[in-house]
């Protein structure tokens, strides 16, 4: 049986151009640092060079429960 993919979100934490900077909340950015550009961004950022991760990522999904338990 085939696994379907659920549409996913887009936030520089399942890119395929990030790197763990302070884990879980910034991330470090390939795009960004190859314009010269501040590189440390939002794991819930996003841009238009967004491209999705082939691998589950566990960084956007630790920021998400920290975000939820800060929220509720």
């Amino acid at each position: 049986m085939e696994k379907r993919l659920e549409p996913m979100e887009r936030f520089c934490g399942n890119c395929r151009y990030h790197n763990a900077y302070q884990y879980p909340d910034l991330i470090l950015c390939f795009v960004r640092y190859q314009k010269h550009e501040d590189p440390i961004v939002s794991i819930f950022g996003c841009c238009e060079k967004w491209e999705p991760k082939s691998q589950e990522c566990l960084c956007l999904e630790e920021a998400l429960k920290k975000r939820n338990q800060r929220e509720g």
